[in-house]
């Protein structure tokens, strides 16, 4: 990779005042979805047509019924954040205390130093309301709530783009990698 491929974001002075706003500004149609990690669970979104975000913990947001998705988004139990789309990635995280961020724009193009493979998402379809699947792998298994319809046997998925450099003995390593996509599990060639 000759020319960096990501930029720091340094500002997060509006980030703990207006968190939901503050993300929202930051997605965009080809940067649609949101991925948390909190202290208390995980937590989905997606940018709606009028530029406001929706999460799964506004779905779901009965915590006496769905205590793992009933999750409030607050700066406080964040750990980390990626708003992502086939435009790009935002990726926030906590550092001792503070943010700190980065944001990768290389569009829907693959480089030749790239490749995209699909994880699937843990869980089957167990409810859908408002676009969201409330996904449950198991019995007794984790529960998480994407912001896409899941049906019938359809798996989620997350397309993740890896990005190849040498390292200091100028062997081929995976340098970064970023979430481009969020979908049903899609059977390739390479599958």
């Amino acid at each position: 990779m000759s020319e960096p491929l990501w930029r720091a974001v340094e500002d997060f002075s509006d980030l703990e005042k207006d968190m939901r706003g503050w993300l929202s500004r930051r997605m965009s149609e080809d940067m649609p979805w949101l991925l948390a990690h909190a202290d208390d669970g995980v937590i989905w979104g997606r940018r709606q047509s009028d530029g406001s975000l929706l999460l799964s913990s506004d779905v779901f947001n009965l915590k006496s019924r769905y205590p793992a998705i009933a999750v409030e988004l607050r700066p406080e139990t964040l750990q980390q954040l990626r708003i992502f789309g086939p435009g790009g990635e935002l990726l926030i995280w906590r550092d001792e205390g503070r943010f700190q961020g980065r944001i990768i724009t290389d569009g829907d193009s693959l480089r030749e130093d790239a490749w995209q493979e699909q994880h699937l998402l843990w869980g089957t379809s167990i409810e859908q309301r408002e676009g969201f699947s409330l996904l449950k792998e198991g019995q007794q298994g984790p529960q998480h709530a994407v912001p896409i319809v899941v049906s019938g046997a359809r798996r989620a998925a997350l397309t993740v783009r890896h990005y190849a450099q040498s390292d200091q003995y100028g062997q081929a390593i995976v340098g970064l990698s970023r979430l481009v996509n969020l979908g049903l599990f899609a059977i390739t060639e390479e599958s």
